[in-house]
């Protein structure tokens, strides 16, 4: 098996790099996969669909108790001193990280307020494709804006970046082992799925491109037995990473 690109210079512990995406409605159904999967996910990525529940720092705080790590994928896109605003609260909850979805000044803005929590720059959704790049009034191929957007990011001081593993191995190369890459998009095979996700790879294939974690979804959703899954794919990453 091949080894990983070269990744972050700091050291992850390898369970976690799995970052589970909980996305679910209802605070009940969260507490259910958290006891399903129970030690088999160490990092789960809480989103938009359950922060309207109503429920999503309750549902935070319950992960931190657990001594689980947080993703907080709620994409801040805002002029910058909302988004400044947003970052000062989100970081007052004790959440490993979140995403933020603009432009350098809304980087500058938000850089000074996220205390220990780490800020990940979106840099083209994985469910966007060449078609859908064109319409936002690029005219050039995706990695290209994904580059340029990283680049930007980076300079700004952005601890990470959230690319498609597509992406990855080049961000890599480009800007070093220091931003912290984040993949999701991740399938159980090459095969494309039939999903909302175009731009997709498996687990070994993006660790071997240079990402940090993987957020995957469906693969352990929709598997006949999920934390039987997510063991599986823990046991990869391992042998991956612990030499």
């Amino acid at each position: 098996m091949n080894p990983p690109a070269a990744a972050s210079t700091t050291h992850i512990d390898s369970r976690d790099r799995l970052i589970f995406a909980l996305d679910v409605a209802t605070i009940e159904e969260a507490r259910a996969w958290i006891e399903r999967l129970g030690d088999a996910v160490t990092f789960y990525k809480v989103g938009l669909e359950f922060c309207m529940s109503g429920q999503y720092f309750e549902l935070l705080a319950e992960l931190r108790a657990r001594g689980k790590k947080v993703f907080a994928d709620l994409k801040f896109s805002d002029v910058p001193a909302t988004v400044r605003a947003a970052v000062a609260n989100l970081a007052r909850h004790n959440v490993t990280c979140c995403t933020l979805h603009g432009t350098s000044a809304v980087y500058r803005a938000a850089v000074p307020m996220k205390g220990t929590m780490q800020l990940l720059a979106v840099t083209v959704l994985t469910s966007v494709d060449a078609t859908e790049v064109e319409e936002m009034g690029w005219s050039g191929p995706v990695e290209d804006l994904v580059s340029r957007r990283a680049r930007v990011a980076v300079e700004c001081g952005i601890d990470g970046l959230i690319c498609s593993g597509l992406e990855a191995a080049r961000l890599r190369r480009e800007l070093g082992a220091t931003p912290r890459i984040i993949t999701p998009g991740i399938r159980a095979t090459a095969e494309q799925g039939s999903d909302d996700q175009k731009r997709t790879m498996t687990l070994a294939e993006a660790f071997r491109a240079g990402a940090d974690h993987v957020v995957v979804g469906r693969p352990i959703r929709q598997a006949a037995d999920p934390r039987a899954a997510a063991e599986a794919m823990q046991a990869e990453i391992a042998a991956l990473f612990d030499r």
